[in-house]
């Protein structure tokens, strides 16, 4: 039998701590998500994490049953009552987490204590294991047999955060080739060049910039489920609100009701103007009407990049504007590589020119983000990092990358 709680905080790593402390070492993580509490649409609502563990029922043994006393009357004299014998088990102290237990009774002679708590000795097998095994399947009997000092640890942790093999090897053997050998023992320092490598190659975009005396139009399209609708009500409102700028609304996704329905929901909150298309030639107009504004943001519809009509009809929609348009594709951080280089190569088909990345908080690996920007010529100029409207996006930087790829 399995019992099982959720707990909430502000971050995965607090979530857990609390669900360790009332479950003790044994809980299983089953799973996690980000929920969010308050708000409207998401629209200033509180990020959360919520985990949901699981920990065995374990049996309350019985305590034996104890025989019952019995008195033998050796004399004819009346005997004194007799006395009741109370039988029981004595409790041991519980330990507490804000207390400290009883303070244990020394090892035997000639062992040591082990003070390191069990969980820490826990993750530190299972890394062990993890980097033996990445040593093993390349060849070598242990993660650093390819490379000296902490360059050896460095190198693992690329390739754990599914950063290229030939591209992990190629920033190592710079970092090596730079850092005298003592040097090679400073973890700091290397990891500091390693850093500086990695993002002098992330390529970063401009964000958005206004022009006076006509509207900036900035179209965003990407997969489907990408967040391109949420993105867009960031955008907005931290041009309308933080930037004082006057922002109009267009949106071509009328596939999805929901959607439609979202971003009127934002443009009413937001007090925004709004205009639903349905044909290439309403594009236009919609366009015409809010030439007025400094800035035109446009949500289209989610495509797959597989489906070429879908991606034909986008195209179709953006080359009838009669305007410059910036396009924007948006990825998903939990991409990975493969299907991140099939999604950039089918979407060139409509001529984007700049990168969103979204859910940063949703992944655990960035090597892709690296791996794809030395891969093709657009730069990010943006990424998420929820769903909270509009704190939950900022300027790319890539110093700030890096650190993620390699930490």
């Amino acid at each position: 039998m399995m019992k099982y709680k959720t707990y909430e905080a502000l971050t995965l790593q607090q979530a857990i701590l609390k669900m360790t402390i009332d479950l003790g070492k044994d809980a299983l993580l089953v799973s996690h998500r980000n929920i969010r509490k308050g708000g409207v649409w998401g629209l200033f609502g509180q990020k959360m994490v919520e985990v949901t563990a699981a920990v065995p029922m374990k049996s309350v043994p019985v305590p034996p049953t104890l025989p019952k006393t019995s008195q033998i009357i050796t004399s004819s004299a009346t005997p004194p009552p007799a006395q009741r014998v109370i039988y029981s088990t004595p409790t041991p102290p519980q330990p507490s987490i804000y207390y400290p237990s009883p303070k244990p009774s020394p090892p035997p002679k000639g062992k040591e204590v082990d003070t390191t708590s069990a969980v820490h000795k826990e993750l530190l097998e299972i890394k062990a294991k993890m980097e033996s095994m990445l040593g093993e399947v390349r060849g070598g009997k242990g993660p650093t047999y390819k490379y000296p000092g902490k360059s050896g640890e460095l190198y693992i942790r690329l390739l754990q955060n599914e950063v290229d093999e030939t591209l992990s090897e190629t920033l190592i053997k710079r970092v090596i080739a730079e850092s005298p050998g003592p040097l090679l023992e400073d973890e700091y320092f290397i990891e500091e060049r390693l850093r500086n490598h990695i993002s002098s190659l992330i390529k970063i975009g401009s964000p958005i910039q206004l022009v006076d005396g006509s509207p900036k139009i900035i179209c965003l399209i990407g997969p489907t489920g990408i967040g391109k609708t949420t993105t867009l009500a960031k955008l907005a409102a931290d041009f309308a609100f933080e930037k004082r700028k006057k922002v109009a609304i267009i949106t071509v996704d009328t596939y999805r009701i929901a959607a439609v329905e979202q971003l009127k929901a934002y443009a009413e909150i937001l007090n925004l103007p709004l205009e639903v298309v349905f044909t290439p030639s309403e594009f236009k107009t919609a366009i015409d009407k809010s030439s007025d504004s400094n800035l035109i943001l446009i949500d289209t519809a989610g495509r797959s990049q597989r489906n070429s009509m879908q991606l034909v009809e986008l195209k179709s929609f953006i080359d009838s504007a009669g305007y410059r348009l910036e396009i924007f594709l948006l990825l998903s951080a939990t991409t990975k590589d493969k299907e991140l280089i099939d999604i950039v190569d089918n979407f060139k088909k409509v001529s984007f020119h700049k990168l969103i990345f979204t859910k940063l908080d949703e992944t655990v690996t960035f090597g892709p983000i690296l791996n794809l920007s030395t891969q093709i010529p657009q730069g990010i100029a943006y990424v998420t990092t929820g769903q909270n409207v509009p704190e939950d996006i900022e300027e790319a930087n890539a110093n700030k990358l890096a650190k993620l790829i390699i930490q």
